[in-house]
């Protein structure tokens, strides 16, 4: 199921197509429609480059908002609209209501939802509320479907695809020093949709400790160990220091890659007691 912002103009239905194309084919992450094409309808297609979620942007021939009598008189259907799967992340749908501002503010258009009471300006927490709501009340009614997905909450989901977006900065910015920026593995157990997050350490590299890890897995040629993290940070949490301008981002220098790695293999730490099964993060939903 998809969910969908529109765009009214106050007065007239009249504005520069030409522009806002101009402005859509700018944008290096979104896709034009074949101009061979003869659908009423052109879709500009949003691809983000790092997170892989999709948005499009319609302009058609005809009225895109169903029961137009619902909303004030004075607002004119300008024929063009965003819609995006429903189960997108909230931080995705943040995203998308990036450029949804940016489109009001260069064109003056206003925006409209079912949810909404009338057509209004851009409302950022008006609209993400819209959006939760619709999600919520979608996944409530078709459980299967969510079922077939793990779960994260919004915030640790949030902080996963913020610091994705950051790796290939990290990357840049730490090739001289040799350091693993991290990247994230995902994975979940037979009877519960909820999701752990973690990484996996060689036990010899100075390594990017990111946000929202659950389990450190330690996986040295000789043997693998899945260990609590919050367990490994009342031991060693003085061996990590955040990264300025990083936010929750840390780093384990190579000043102390030893004293980790004999803190891993010397202390005591809680055994897995549940069996563990990796997944791919387009089966975590946020809701």
């Amino acid at each position: 199921m998809d969910f969908a912002y529109y765009f009214l103009k106050e007065g007239t239905s009249n504005y520069v197509k030409t522009e806002l194309i101009t402005f859509l084919t700018s944008n290096p992450n979104i896709t034009p429609p074949d101009p061979n094409s003869d659908e009423l309808d052109r879709v500009y297609t949003y691809k983000h480059p790092v997170l892989g979620f999709e948005a499009y942007f319609v302009m058609s021939d005809r009225n895109v908002i169903n029961h137009l009598d619902r909303i004030s008189p004075n607002y004119f259907d300008v024929h063009f609209y965003v819609h995006f799967n429903v189960l997108l992340t909230d931080y995705a749908a943040e995203l998308i209501l990036d450029i949804v501002d940016d489109i009001t503010k260069r064109f003056r258009f206003l925006t409209y939802n079912e949810a909404f009471p009338d057509v209004v300006p851009f409302k950022r927490p008006l609209m993400l509320k819209a959006f939760t709501t619709w999600k919520r009340t979608y996944a409530g009614k078709n459980p299967e479907v969510v079922a077939k997905y793990s779960y994260l909450d919004s915030s640790s989901y949030g902080s996963v695809l913020n610091y994705m977006q950051k790796q290939m900065r990290l990357e840049l910015t730490l090739e001289d020093q040799k350091v693993v920026v991290s990247k994230y593995c995902f994975y979940k157990t037979e009877k519960s949709r909820t999701a752990f997050i973690a990484i996996k350490w060689d036990g010899i590299s100075p390594f990017i400790l990111p946000p929202a890890i659950d389990i450190l897995i330690l996986d040295d040629g000789k043997t693998t160990r899945f260990i609590s993290l919050s367990e490994i940070m009342s031991k060693a949490k003085k061996l990590f220091t955040i990264i300025d301008g990083y936010g929750d981002i840390s780093i384990l220098d190579s000043s102390s890659v030893k004293k980790l790695y004999k803190i891993l293999t010397k202390e005591k730490f809680s055994p897995l007691s549940v069996k563990l099964e990796e997944l791919t993060l387009n089966n975590i939903l946020d809701i």
